[in-house]
């Protein structure tokens, strides 16, 4: 018995992987849809200053009270609010800790959480962990709410240790971020024991964790530690931004390809994987001819998937095509946006 499953499963290992048909024709530079001249969202951009661009207007606005001057900015969201981060230089390639600002309204003054390395939400949504900067090389783990209630001074940490994200598991966490020896760890962020510990965590949700391999994907199923295996529904490129959809049952995953054909194209290609069925939908009108830094993808509240390339869009997967509004993006623009709702 034992010969015959082994022989079964080598059997399955050899089957070549389907892979949907080589493009004969150049990808087109800008998404194709429907256009509309109404989203219903509009995106808070890491530009400098930090701004929210209103993608039927066209209008990109400043956030009040973000720092101003040569400084790296990121965002972020932690339930319904985008929390920015921006950095001073300290250095051609240094960078001084973020102030951490979340906004509850992009028009008002927002709460200042201080200054991290690193942030995560909460696994409730209502808070943040951050790796708090303390000086000579010393670091902590801390738990600070959207409103700046700390709940108290938190644990030692490694300074080179990322946030990820909370879930009711654990804290994920990139011990040695930014090197070579980087480990992805799910940890008990009360006592620092590890629960699971993978070499690269793409994305995880409530129930899932979805892990990068050599050449696919696989999926751990954190409710029983069930393992399972994905193939990457592409022969080309590889996978780069992955972000988990609002209610944690599907994963939005950008395959990028820099050299498309051989040529100097750069193609984006968004693929969405149900983590409970994993299965494969590929959006409409994919790959897109465009500059791969420049692209973002992220969900809006009511379950659209939104991309900021040379356009704005958003698609429901149970839609034919892209709604586009043809509207300018700021040249700075990067690989990170949150969506929020009109007001």
């Amino acid at each position: 018995m034992a010969a015959v499953l082994l022989l079964a499963g080598c059997a399955l290992e050899e089957r070549p992987p389907t892979f949907p048909p080589p493009p004969t024709t150049p990808p087109p530079s800008k998404l194709e849809g429907v256009p509309v001249d109404y989203t219903g969202f509009r995106l808070v951009m890491p530009t400098s200053p930090p701004s929210v661009l209103d993608p039927a207007t066209g209008a990109t606005t400043p956030l009040p009270g973000a720092p101003g001057g040569d400084r790296v900015n990121d965002v972020l969201r932690v339930g319904k609010f985008p929390v920015v981060l921006s950095a001073a230089r300290c250095g051609p390639s240094c960078l001084e800790p973020s102030e951490v600002l979340v906004y509850g309204d992009p028009q008002n003054q927002p709460w200042k959480l201080g200054k991290a390395r690193s942030v995560a939400p909460s696994a409730d949504e209502t808070g943040v962990w951050l790796i708090r900067d303390d000086g000579n090389d010393l670091c902590r783990l801390q738990y600070v709410s959207l409103l700046g209630v700390e709940r108290d001074r938190g644990r030692p940490a490694s300074c080179t240790t990322a946030v990820r994200q909370e879930v009711p598991k654990g804290l994920l966490i990139t011990v040695n971020s930014g090197t070579a020896s980087a480990e992805d760890v799910l940890i008990d962020p009360a006592t620092g024991r590890a629960v699971h510990q993978f070499p690269r965590v793409l994305a995880i949700t409530k129930e899932r964790m979805l892990l990068a391999e050599l050449t696919e994907f696989s999926v751990l199923d954190l409710r029983n530690d069930q393992r399972t295996s994905v193939r990457w529904p592409v022969a080309n490129g590889k996978p780069g931004q992955v972000v988990p959809s609002r209610d944690g049952y599907k994963v939005a995953v950008l395959f990028g390809d820099p050299a498309w054909a051989g040529t100097a194209t750069q193609t984006a290609d968004v693929w969405v994987l149900a983590l409970d069925t994993l299965t494969w939908t590929h959006a409409p009108a994919m790959p897109i001819a465009t500059e791969l830094k420049r692209v973002a993808i992220e969900w809006t509240e009511t379950g659209d998937l939104v991309i900021a390339a040379d356009v704005v869009a958003n698609w429901r997967l149970d839609r034919p095509q892209w709604t586009v509004v043809e509207t300018p993006l700021p040249a700075e623009r990067n690989q990170r946006v949150v969506a929020i709702g009109q007001g």
